[in-house]
């Protein structure tokens, strides 16, 4: 787990959506399985540079990329990394404070782009967690 508060954050708030009685229970919402509040999937695309900007700064994105594809690179350009981001990879980023994309690849590929919306969390009143600290591992 990579912040357990922000874990514990989302959880309260898939709670709250599902015991909301505004949610009908032939609703998704009602059935909701994941801590993240959206999910987008990208399939054999390249991804331009951007920062994703419904989110908070120091929440992560999961990633998730999946495919037979080879010669892919997630690009951090505002860090000067580029990263081998080959199939079956994860990677938490705070996608709203680090600019991304994926300039190219050979092959099929998809990503699983796991998120959560600050307005999400304002609308059934649970507390934002705050940055992850290691004493959270103590």
């Amino acid at each position: 787990m990579i912040h357990p508060n922000l874990y514990d954050a989302g959880w309260q708030t898939a709670k709250c959506l599902r015991d909301t009685p505004e949610i009908d229970p032939q609703d998704v919402l009602s059935r909701w399985a994941s801590v993240f509040s959206g999910v987008a999937i990208i399939s054999n695309r390249f991804t331009p540079p951007h920062q994703d900007g419904s989110s908070r700064y120091h929440w992560y994105d999961m990633l998730v990329t999946l495919g037979r594809y080879r010669n892919c690179n997630l690009e951090l350009p505002g860090l000067g990394i580029s990263l081998e981001y080959g199939p079956r990879m994860v990677v938490g980023i705070v996608g709203n404070l680090l600019e991304h994309a994926v300039p190219g690849f050979e092959g099929d590929r998809v990503c699983y782009a796991y998120f959560m919306r600050n307005n999400v969390h304002e609308w059934v009143n649970v507390p934002a967690s705050d940055w992850m600290h290691t004493q959270y591992y103590e």
